[in-house]
């Protein structure tokens, strides 16, 4: 007999779905399907109690996350990985960049091609944000440079700053498994110049660099204005950020200007923008 799984179906906006799931990692569920405004959460039926839906929304509420529940059903047992994998494209940047699973590599050839294994980590191509911040870095990556990935989510980032001729890449992610997934992401493209280590930027001394790549939320960056001006002072280099909401861009612009940042672009995909700055 196959087993069963619970779905919970909840509205989460979509810049707090992955800080709610770091908030009930704790939770024995079998899956996530995040989408926009929108995400599943699968349990196995035998392990599932009512509990669970007022915990989820008790932990939303106790941290200021709009959530509530949309629907719930009973769903039959399949092969999970294999229908996510299924549903997984290579995703064309532009003529020149993709990024693409590794079970699809055969199907792409473009000159900057990263190879993922996705996993439960931020930042694989298949979000406006990491697409913008890519067609960035192209534009301003230079031989020999100095970058950082600052919240690497898959590490797509990072990944692309070396090929694009960086000589060395700090990356780092306060999630677990987002750093071992970075890791993994790296050995996949055969980068070996970039080094990534489990970090907190609230916590994190910056060393100088000649270029930023923050595809991180508003209310981190916007904290971090001054650490990430010093990292750039020297080298008066360029900061992009993204993850960041287009009705947030005039506010993260002005602060980025109070902190001696000059204002260089805006890029807007559906409802998220990049914005790239240069350090004076």
């Amino acid at each position: 007999m196959k087993s069963e799984f619970i779905a919970i179906q909840i509205f989460v906006p979509e810049e707090f779905q992955d800080i709610l799931i770091g908030l009930l990692s704790n939770m024995e569920f079998s899956g996530i399907e995040q989408s926009q405004d929108m995400m599943t959460i699968i349990f196995n039926a035998f392990d599932y109690h009512d509990d669970f839906d007022r915990f989820i929304l008790e932990t939303a509420k106790n941290n200021d996350i709009e959530c509530s529940i949309l629907n719930k059903e009973i769903i039959q047992d399949q092969n999970w990985n294999k229908e996510w994998e299924d549903s997984l494209e290579p995703i064309i940047v532009n003529e020149t960049i993709a990024i693409t699973p590794e079970w699809k590599k055969d199907e792409v050839h473009h000159p900057l091609t990263i190879i993922i294994n996705p996993q439960m980590a931020f930042g694989t191509g298949y979000h406006p944000t990491t697409r913008m911040v890519c067609r960035e870095l192209q534009e301003w990556v230079q031989p020999n440079s100095s970058w950082m990935d600052a919240g690497c989510g898959s590490g797509v980032l990072g990944i692309l700053a070396s090929k694009l001729g960086a000589k060395d890449i700090f990356a780092f992610d306060n999630d677990e498994w987002s750093v071992e997934n970075a890791k993994d992401n790296s050995k996949l493209n055969s980068i070996d110049n970039m080094h990534v280590e489990q970090a907190d930027i609230f916590t994190l001394d910056l060393s100088p660099v000649d270029g930023i790549a923050a595809n991180m939320y508003r209310n981190i960056i916007l904290p971090n204005m001054t650490k990430f001006h010093e990292a750039l002072n020297e080298s008066k280099g360029i900061m992009i950020v993204s993850g960041i909401l287009a009705i947030d861009a005039d506010e993260i612009v002005q602060s980025a200007i109070k902190h001696g940042f000059e204002h260089l672009k805006t890029l807007k995909e559906q409802d998220w923008v990049a914005i790239t700055f240069r350090a004076l």
